[in-house]
C-alpha cells in the first residue's frame, strides 16, 4: 500500500509527534508499505526557519520537506490576538488569524497534495494543533482519500483541540487515532458526536534494540558528567510548561538534606528558560545542555538515576518510556494524558500539577529509597516491553488503517 504523512515537522527536528510519526512510518516501511512524507523544512516550529533539504529519504520512507513562511514577531502577534478573542465568543471570524499565525504555511505542501494525492491509499495527518492538519484536510477532502488523524491533543489545554477548524478536521476524519485511553475517551465525550468506530488507540512505541544497557560511569563519562553522586535529569524543551521552573525550584530545596546529587536540564532553550538562567546561574551542581543529538539523549538518560519532568501539556509523554527502558523511574505531572502512562507509586510518581513542593516531596521519597527507584525502573521496563513496542503500536497502526480503507469499500 502507498500512505502519505503530512506533518509539522520530521526528524532531525525534535519532539514527541514527530518521533511518533517517524517511527510509525519506518516500521511501515520495513512492513513493505511505501510512506512519502509531506513536511515543513523546520527544525523549530516558534519560526518554521527554512533549514532542511527539500528532500531526503531516511530509513526508506521519502521525505519531502516544503518551505513555509516564517513566524516573525508580527505573525506571533497575531496568533496571540486571534486566540484572545476567540475564546470570548467562539467568532469564526478569528480563526483565519489562528491559523495563519500557527503554521506552518506551506503553499507548495498544498499544492502538491493536491496535485498527488490521489496516489496515496491513504493520507495520515498528524498534529491537530498546527495549520498543516487544516490545509491537509481540505486537500484530501477534495480528492476524496481516505483521512487519518492523530490529535496529539492535550486536555488541559484547548488550543489543541477546541478550535472551530479542528472540530470540523476530527468531525470530517475517516479514523482518528488516540495516544492514550484517556484521550480516546476524551474524544468520544467532546460535543462532537464522533463514532466510536472511528476512534482506535494506538498508543506509542519503541524499538528496545536502539536503547541499550550501559553503565551509570561509563555514560557519564562520555558525557563529561560527575562519576559519582545522584544524578537527576530533566529531559525536554525547556517551555515554562514542561515544568522546568519547578524541577529546579525543588532542586535548590533539596540540596541541604542531599548532598551527593546534581542536576542535568537537558533540551533546547527558549525565551522562558532564558530569563530562568539569569536566577539559577549560580545555582551549584548544575549542569546545563542545550539541544541535544539522539546519542547523547541516549547516554543522558543512561547515565541519570531518574527523570524529572513535571510537564502539564503532554499527549503522551514518550520520553517516560525511554527512561523505563533503561530502568530509571520517572517523576511527572498528575495530568490526564500521564495518569494513563505513570502508575504512581509502581513505576513513578505522579506530583501535583504547578507544584514545587510537590516534585520535591516526590524527588525526596526516590532520593531517600533507592531500592525503589530500582523496583519502579524495573516496573517501567516491563510495562514498555508489555505494550509499548513499536511492533505492537505498528500492529495496532495497520488494523486502524484496514478498518479505514474497509469502510471506503478498500482492501488494505
Amino acid at each position: 500500500m502507498r500512505y502519505l504523512h503530512v506533518t509539522h515537522q520530521y526528524p532531525p527536528a525534535i519532539g514527541g509527534s514527530e518521533k511518533y510519526i517517524a517511527d510509525l512510518s519506518e516500521a511501515l516501511v520495513e512492513r513493505g508499505h511505501t510512506v512519502d512524507v509531506y513536511t515543513s523544512r523546520s527544525v523549530d516550529f516558534h519560526t518554521w526557519a527554512n533549514e532542511l533539504p527539500p528532500f531526503e529519504q531516511r530509513n526508506g520512507v521519502n521525505v519531502h520537506r516544503f518551505w513555509s513562511l516564517y513566524r516573525r514577531g508580527s505573525v506571533w502577534r497575531m496568533l496571540h490576538f486571534g486566540l484572545r478573542h476567540y475564546w470570548q465568543n467562539r467568532s469564526w471570524i478569528y480563526e483565519p488569524l489562528i491559523f495563519l499565525g500557527g503554521g506552518p504555511i506551506a503553499p507548495g505542501m498544498f499544492t502538491q497534495m493536491l496535485r498527488n494525492g490521489r496516489s496515496y491509499d491513504l493520507i495520515h495527518l498528524n498534529c491537530l494543533v498546527y495549520s498543516h492538519v487544516i490545509y491537509g484536510y481540505w486537500a484530501a477532502k477534495w480528492l476524496g482519500v481516505p483521512i487519518v488523524v492523530t490529535p496529539h491533543l492535550h486536555p488541559e489545554q484547548s488550543v489543541t483541540y477546541d478550535i472551530g477548524f479542528q472540530h470540523t478536521v476530527l468531525q470530517g476524519a475517516d479514523h482518528i487515532l488516540a495516544d492514550t485511553k484517556a484521550e480516546h475517551t476524551f474524544l468520544l465525550e467532546m460535543d462532537l458526536a464522533l463514532n466510536s468506530e472511528k476512534v482506535s488507540t494506538i498508543g506509542v512505541g519503541l524499538n528496545p534494540a536502539n536503547y541499550p544497557q550501559m553503565s551509570r560511569s561509563q555514560a557519564r563519562q562520555r558525557l563529561n558528567l560527575p562519576p559519582s553522586g545522584t544524578m537527576l535529569l530533566f529531559l525536554g524543551r525547556k517551555s515554562q510548561y514542561k515544568g522546568l521552573k519547578l524541577v529546579l525550584e525543588a532542586f535548590e530545596g533539596l540540596q541541604a538534606e542531599f548532598s551527593d546529587i546534581f542536576l542535568v536540564a537537558a533540551g533546547p532553550e527558549t525565551d522562558e528558560s532564558k530569563e530562568l538562567w539569569l536566577r539559577y546561574e549560580k545555582l551549584d551542581d548544575l549542569t546545563v545542555l542545550d539541544k541535544v543529538t539522539d546519542a547523547e539523549k541516549l547516554h543522558l538518560l543512561q547515565a541519570c538515576d531518574l527523570l524529572v519532568l513535571p510537564s502539564v501539556g503532554e499527549a503522551f509523554g514518550i520520553v517516560y518510556l525511554e527512561a523505563w527502558l533503561l530502568g530509571k523511574p520517572v517523576i511527572g505531572a498528575d495530568i490526564t494524558a500521564v495518569r494513563n502512562v505513570i502508575t504512581d507509586g509502581v513505576d513513578g510518581l505522579l506530583a501535583e500539577p504547578d507544584s514545587a513542593d510537590s516534585v520535591q516531596q516526590h524527588l525526596a521519597t526516590l532520593l531517600k529509597n533507592p531500592a525503589l527507584r530500582q523496583e519502579m525502573g524495573q516496573n517501567g521496563r516491563n510495562k514498555v516491553l508489555a505494550n509499548y513496542t513499536i511492533h505492537q503500536m505498528a500492529d495496532r497502526l495497520e488494523e486502524a488503517y484496514r478498518k479505514t480503507l474497509a469502510a471506503r469499500g478498500k482492501e488494505a
